[in-house]
């Protein structure tokens, strides 16, 4: 394997528990690779992590701080490390992001199951070449899955979609809380977000029977089947028609009466800014758009979107304000700012009711805080803001 020297810099962020550093970093960068390999990285030429390393990336990415091999016995303690926090510490069973990458030690792979379904994000094509097939023989064999659905990831290396085990298997029935939710994992990224389990399930205590809430950027409506069992009439916005069915189905599928709920399909701003101009309102506002900052370099465009459309949100709110971001170049001081001036805009006053994140599936260590992405805020909207 080739050696890579680094800085007293990075050799400090690694033995304080970070599993990323910049090339920056190397001091031999004459001998960096040519292609996607595994490396060593050495400190006053001791030994220090082993770790990927592609040249299409300014980050390297740790694979383990011992002088190990990457074989399969690498592999199968990770991947079983792993299920034990899922399944062991927050008691979760069937269904969970088994692997979140660089939580897990186990850079450009993610991993979702869906009972007996598993569909994987993968961003390496020396992990798909070297490793894949031990990988998923791991996953079927500390679990009850009968196929697996590989993928390619938005960033790293693209890799070759294929399916391991029955072929036939595509789609099955999840549970979370008494919600059932029909999951397809040729679907959109791994199929459902899992990320926001327990905000859905926080959304249930604070919808009453007969309430008016408006979900938008709704999906395949897991907030909104959510609000349907607790007895809300649920209006829908996405401007995905192929979503939006799937939507209905789940609502059938938890049998919500059809004249309970409604799904707009058209954007967002539009539909709100529609609903305000024809004096309609909503007991529980959510908003859940996507990455509105994909970049550092986006940041400013994003934050203009996030602070209208929480703007137009606040002014359809009576009640209750749930609003997201998956971005993760906002972080949460600066979201939490955005909704506060947007509610200042609004002449709403918020009482912030909890500040929540991803599920705990999705877990963020100190060291990597760069796992930290999603933002959910529960407010309760008293009404036009005392001058």
């Amino acid at each position: 394997m080739i050696k890579l020297e680094i800085d007293k810099k990075a050799y400090d962020s690694i033995k304080n528990f970070s599993r990323l550093i910049y090339t920056k970093a190397i001091k031999n960068k004459e001998d960096l690779p040519k292609k996607e390999e595994i490396v060593v990285l050495t400190y006053k030429n001791r030994f220090v992590a082993k770790a990927l390393y592609n040249p299409n990336s300014v980050i390297i990415k740790i694979l383990t701080i011992k002088d190990e091999d990457i074989d399969y016995n690498f592999f199968y303690k990770r991947i079983l490390e792993a299920k034990k926090y899922r399944e062991d510490i927050i008691k979760y069973k069937n269904t969970y992001r088994w692997i979140y990458a660089e939580a897990d030690f186990l850079p450009n792979i993610i991993f979702d199951k869906y009972n007996e379904l598993g569909a994987m994000q993968l961003m390496s094509k020396l992990i798909e070449r070297e490793y894949l097939k031990d990988i998923v023989d791991i996953l079927f064999e500390l679990s009850d899955l009968e196929t697996i659905y590989i993928k390619s990831g938005k960033k790293g290396e693209k890799v070759k979609e294929k399916v391991f085990g029955d072929k036939s298997k595509k789609e099955t029935i999840i549970t979370e809380g008494e919600a059932k939710f029909i999951v397809n994992v040729k679907g959109h990224k791994t199929g459902f977000f899992l990320d926001q389990r327990e905000n859905r399930l926080f959304l249930e205590r604070f919808v009453k029977e007969g309430d008016r809430v408006l979900d938008v950027c709704c999906y395949t409506g897991g907030f909104s089947v959510h609000a349907a069992l607790r007895g809300g009439y649920v209006v829908g916005v996405d401007l995905s028609k192929k979503a939006l069915k799937v939507a209905e189905e789940n609502m059938e599928l938890n049998k919500i009466p059809k004249d309970s709920y409604e799904f707009i399909e058209g954007n967002a701003f539009e539909v709100m800014e529609s609903f305000l101009n024809d004096n309609i309102s909503f007991d529980t506002v959510i908003l859940d758009p996507p990455a509105f900052a994909q970049s550092k370099k986006s940041l400013k465009n994003a934050l203009k979107g996030y602070s209208s459309l929480n703007y137009l949100g606040l002014k359809l709110a009576n009640r209750i304000f749930v609003t997201c971001s998956c971005s993760h170049h906002v972080d949460r001081e600066l979201f939490k700012k955005t909704v506060f001036s947007s509610a200042f805009r609004a002449k709403k006053e918020l009482i912030l009711i909890d500040y929540k994140g991803q599920a705990y599936d999705h877990p963020i260590t100190l060291a990597n805080k760069n796992l930290e992405y999603l933002k959910c805020i529960f407010s309760y909207v008293r009404g036009q803001a005392e001058r």
